[in-house]
């Protein structure tokens, strides 16, 4: 492969580097990922869970680094300068590659560890409704065996191209402590909430404050964060010290405040206050929050100088969160919701929203993945057994665990494991739950959401929850009977 153009002088952009075997480095691009370098590439070393990029600096030279971005003295004759902390030294240098697009561009960053991706979605609907064109990059899941790369970035720089006029980010408290984000700038920060537990997080409560903290010493010098003063750890734990910030909740502590008028089947109504203004909103997606979410919607709005009435009526225009409560109806007698809730914290909003506005049997299908560990499936059957009337446990990415391993540490969350039903196929679980429903029931499905795939050993099968519902509704209501008995007895097959 002939090596690229080499246009960037390293001194240029990280003047403070300590040089060895050269005066300076001219590369093309930067490189975390030895095995995937290429000629003209600076290698930049890091420490991550995959391993270090130190001890691969061969395999990057053989692939043709023409230098080497490290945090210790190595063994080559190849070009290398040393920094203090190669991570942030790659965020500088991918920013500034990339054409720093959060200097110049309108950037909105969500983080927490509540509903962040639903609020990213209600946002972005309000912004384009009130004509602010506006992209949606959301976090993802660095793997283990990956290569440390910044996700964000490069996407900014394509929006920007496109003539997006608003980019809005979602950062996990996990991504931020990272540090190969510490070059971002952003000139709103919106704090959804927080809900995890810092042993939940890496073990150490300060590293947890300092992420949280970090993502506040991101915001520009005239930037404004957006908080929720109904969430007590925020309120009492992670507001901002050096910046100001608008604040959303249920009393008139808040800048933005919510009244609830009612609630029901169909959906909720309340009332917004913004200083003078007020309007009153009706939308069909259940939980408080999704209130919240609005709210904050509306306070991030406002800052931008949006209009109070057009930032309620997108509101309003707005149907169906994505993962969150989604309704499926077919005019059969009971509800049917899907909703992505993988862990105890989001399986009980979920519940709780559901049972304010239940007046038959609430029935739960629900299961944590593979990924979640046995403290948290515990608490999701002490959950489900607390608030459900019905619950079966059912698979949710099991990968390579066994479905009923899983289950076996669900049911450690009982009291009494009799109440519960095991139903490891998931589809199985979903159809059988459908067919106990009753009228003005309720039946809840939890674990994917708006998710298609599942995960069993090394595969990724397509699996959608909707889609089974659909079909099994469509029965339930059209029954069609085959050999002489309908398809749908499950107990007749039971006893067969």
């Amino acid at each position: 492969m002939d090596p690229a153009p080499l246009p960037y002088q390293l001194s240029n952009y990280l003047p403070g580097g300590r040089p060895f075997n050269t005066k300076d480095i001219t590369f093309a691009r930067i490189s975390t990922d030895a095995h995937n370098c290429q000629p003209g590439d600076l290698f930049i070393a890091i420490v991550s869970a995959s391993g270090d990029g130190h001890d691969q600096i061969d395999v990057a030279i053989n692939n043709g680094a023409v230098g080497i971005l490290a945090e210790r003295l190595l063994p080559t004759h190849t070009p290398m300068v040393l920094v203090q902390d190669t991570r942030t030294a790659y965020s500088r240098l991918n920013q500034a590659l990339h054409g720093n697009p959060t200097a110049s561009l309108a950037t909105i960053a969500v983080t927490g560890t509540t509903a962040t991706r639903s609020f990213t979605h209600l946002l972005s609907h309000v912004y384009n409704q009130c004509g602010i064109q506006t992209g949606v990059i959301a976090s993802s899941i660095q793997k283990p065996d990956e290569p440390v790369t910044d996700r964000y970035t490069g996407p900014m720089q394509n929006l920007q191209a496109s003539g997006c006029d608003t980019v809005i980010l979602e950062v996990s408290p996990e991504e931020l402590a990272s540090r190969i984000y510490d070059e971002l700038e952003f000139d709103r920060l919106v704090l959804t909430g927080v809900d995890k537990l810092a042993e939940e997080f890496d073990g150490s409560v300060t590293a947890y404050e300092n992420s949280i903290g970090r993502a506040y010493s991101l915001l520009k010098s005239d930037g404004v964060a957006v908080v929720n003063l109904a969430d007590p750890i925020t309120r009492f734990e992670f507001l901002p010290t050096q910046h100001p910030f608008l604040s959303v909740g249920n009393n008139d502590e808040a800048d933005v405040v919510v009244q609830l008028i009612e609630q029901g089947r169909s959906g909720q109504q309340f009332r917004i206050f913004a200083g003078d203004s007020s309007a009153e909103i009706f939308t069909p997606i259940l939980g408080h929050q999704h209130i919240y979410n609005c709210l904050q919607a509306v306070a991030t709005g406002l800052l931008d100088n949006l209009d109070f009435r057009q930032l309620c009526d997108a509101l309003e225009s707005y149907e169906h969160s994505p993962g969150h409560l989604t309704p499926i109806s077919h005019g059969q007698s009971f509800d049917v919701f899907l909703d992505r809730a993988d862990n105890a914290k989001q399986l009980s909003r979920a519940i709780r929203a559901l049972r304010q506005v239940t007046t038959g049997k609430l029935i739960v299908v629900y299961g944590p993945s593979a990924s979640q560990p046995k403290h948290v499936r515990v608490a999701m059957g002490q959950v489900a057994e607390k608030f459900a009337d019905v619950s079966i446990i059912t698979e949710n990415n099991p990968e390579y665990e066994n479905p009923l391993d899983i289950a076996h540490d669900v049911l450690d969350g009982y009291t009494r494991s009799a109440d519960a039903y095991v139903i490891p196929g998931r589809e199985r679980a979903i159809v059988w739950a459908l067919t106990q429903a009753e009228p003005d029931d309720t039946v809840l499905i939890c674990g994917k959401g708006d998710e298609t795939s599942h995960l069993m050993g090394s595969e990724v099968f397509y699996f959608d929850d909707a889609e089974i519902v659909n079909i099994c509704l469509d029965e339930i209501l059209n029954p069609v009977a085959k050999y002489g008995r309908d398809i749908l007895r499950i107990d007749d097959y039971r006893e067969s």
